[in-house]
């Protein structure tokens, strides 16, 4: 039995040095997790593909699929499904975005100023424009997508959806840890590589995803506009919108704090306050830049309460 248990712990923590000996690993995980796994595709199957649809598989995406393609829901087939299914899978990640778009809820910095003239057409028209020039997004899981470019190992994996892009792996084999697959290859990144305009969308996406609930999502996309056009970098919007002051994202409960509970988009902007009056901001800037004073989450005196700014500041790691 012990020894039994030292053989799994050894297999557990085993490290992957080739990326034919990672497909095969994973492979047999996925069968042996009950996924449907068919014969892999051969070299003629892959250049096929690849001259359909006008992309090349990354490199560690390849040889798992040359090994075994898994089948099951959610997998895109590449032998069996037709060639409409299989564009339509490859066409839903610019779908998704410009359907964004055309709501007003998406719009990159570095796309360029939204166009004066010609509406929400003229806005889609040059973000069409922009996607022509970007990798292809290759499906991997239901809304799961590899770049195809640069034609290198170690690309990030992004979710997208109607709502959102976000990156949801450093790589590929990042990705199929989510299938129980505990093998760790060699050459694993340790962060998202930055890719032309898919690593912007999915930034901005980071930027939204705490007050992505039924309260605050435009008054603090409007906050995001507000410090841009005050003349904040990009990274600097994103960090502050993201701190929570402990490095993580904050959790909002329901504890009441006076007549503010951290469920409502005031605590929220209370929080972002905190974080620019402890950079040295003045109170009256603070109430000026993010609109307090429209948002009933300042006192009468037109600043942000003491006992709230006590109470945030607890919240805060020093």
């Amino acid at each position: 039995m012990a020894r039994n248990s030292s053989q799994a712990t050894a297999n557990k923590n085993l490290v992957c040095f080739s990326i034919a000996a990672y497909a095969k690993i994973l492979i047999n995980h996925l069968k042996s997790s009950n996924i449907p796994v068919e014969r892999g595709l051969t070299d003629a199957e892959i250049t096929s593909i690849e001259a359909t649809f006008s992309f090349a598989f990354p490199p560690d995406l390849r040889p798992i699929l040359q090994e075994g393609l898994p089948v099951g829901p959610g997998f895109p087939n590449w032998r069996a499904s037709s060639a409409q299914q299989l564009n339509i899978l490859l066409n839903l990640p610019a779908l998704s975005l410009l359907k964004q778009v055309s709501e007003g809820s998406l719009w990159c910095p570095s796309w360029g100023p939204r166009p004066d003239r010609g509406g929400v057409n003229a806005g889609l028209e040059k973000v069409k424009a922009l996607l022509r020039k970007a990798p292809v997004l290759v499906p991997v899981y239901r809304n799961c997508y590899i770049p195809c470019e640069p034609n290198l190992a170690g690309n990030p994996v992004f979710y997208i959806d109607s709502q959102s892009v976000r990156v949801l792996s450093f790589d590929v084999t990042g990705f199929f840890r989510e299938f129980g697959m505990a093998h760790a290859p060699a050459w694993a990144p340790k962060e998202a590589r930055r890719l032309e305009f898919w690593s912007d969308v999915a930034a901005l996406g980071d930027t939204r995803r705490w007050w992505s609930g039924k309260l605050g999502g435009g008054c603090l996309d409007e906050v995001c506009r507000t410090l841009r056009e005050g003349g904040w970098k990009e990274e600097e919007v994103r960090e502050m919108m993201l701190m929570d002051g402990c490095g993580g994202e904050m959790e909002c409960g329901t504890q009441v704090i006076g007549r503010w509970r951290e469920e409502d988009v005031g605590w929220r902007v209370g929080l972002l306050s905190l974080v620019l009056l402890r950079g040295g901001w003045a109170r009256e800037d603070v109430v000026y830049s993010l609109g307090l004073h429209d948002q009933n989450v300042i006192g009468e005196d037109g600043v942000v309460d003491d006992n709230v700014i006590s109470y945030l500041e607890g919240q805060l790691c020093n």
